[in-house]
């Protein structure tokens, strides 16, 4: 039996862009302190990634962030680290809009947003349902031309049985971005088998790591993929570079 050689992901991270993660201090449920985000950009570093864009949960429910909080921990980061003399990192903010009614009212009252580059926005739904009124929200971002990320397709479970839902979301422009970990049985086998079908069809867009805290920087640094992948994730990783 012919096995075909796996390598390590990380080999693939050199300067490369991570475009969601929950790196900033104190503001949703990643790093708590500005000790804890000092590690993990430190890690970041280790792994060979060159520019981060922090993408703080904005969720009306739960951390209720606004341009001006989300940018005064950006500032406070970036001025550590400058403090520090690491410079061989650039951070940058957007955020993940979770939509829901307020997202949707932030919309039409034409609310500024933080965003990628050209207007890429990242948005994303509870695990366990859809969101209300999704695909009204989506054509509304459209509208107002802001190009709609939909972040980690693979784990919301009300999909998993329905690929389908996948094929409608390109088919209505939205992008997809893959989470590395979601490659691992991490988020569950499922998931796994699910990511791995969107990959294999070139579904996704955009992959990022989604980090949280230390134990998924160290989880990503230890996956190995096959050359077969290894082609899809160089490519993904190339459209990061788009949006910082």
């Amino acid at each position: 039996m012919i096995f075909s050689k796996k390598i390590k992901l990380s080999s693939l991270f050199e300067n490369a862009v991570d475009m969601h993660n929950h790196v900033l201090p104190n503001i949703d449920d990643g790093a708590d302190d500005l000790n804890t985000s000092l590690s993990l950009i430190n890690e970041y570093r280790a792994l060979g990634y060159s520019k981060i864009i922090a993408t703080p949960h904005t969720m009306s429910d739960y951390y209720p962030n606004t341009n001006k909080t989300i940018l005064a921990a950006l500032n406070l980061l970036n001025t550590e680290l400058k403090n520090q003399n690491i410079n061989d990192i650039e951070i940058k903010a957007a955020s993940e809009y979770m939509i829901d009614p307020e997202f949707e009212a932030m919309i039409d009252s034409n609310s500024p947003l933080l965003t990628y580059k050209n207007n890429h926005i990242l948005v994303e739904m509870s695990y366990l349902r859809e969101s209300d009124n999704l695909n009204e929200v989506l054509y509304k971002l459209q509208l107002k031309n802001y190009q709609p990320i939909l972040a980690h397709p693979e784990r919301y479970s009300f999909y998993l049985d329905n690929f389908e839902k996948f094929y409608a979301l390109k088919k209505n422009g939205v992008k997809l971005q893959l989470n590395m970990l979601a490659l691992t049985d991490h988020y569950g086998r499922k998931i796994q088998k699910i990511a791995k079908r969107l990959l294999k069809e070139d579904m996704y867009d955009y992959v990022g790591i989604d980090t949280h805290r230390m134990e998924h920087l160290n989880k990503v640094g230890d996956i190995k993929i096959s050359k077969k992948m290894q082609d899809s994730i160089k490519l993904l990783l190339n459209n990061n570079d788009s949006l910082f």
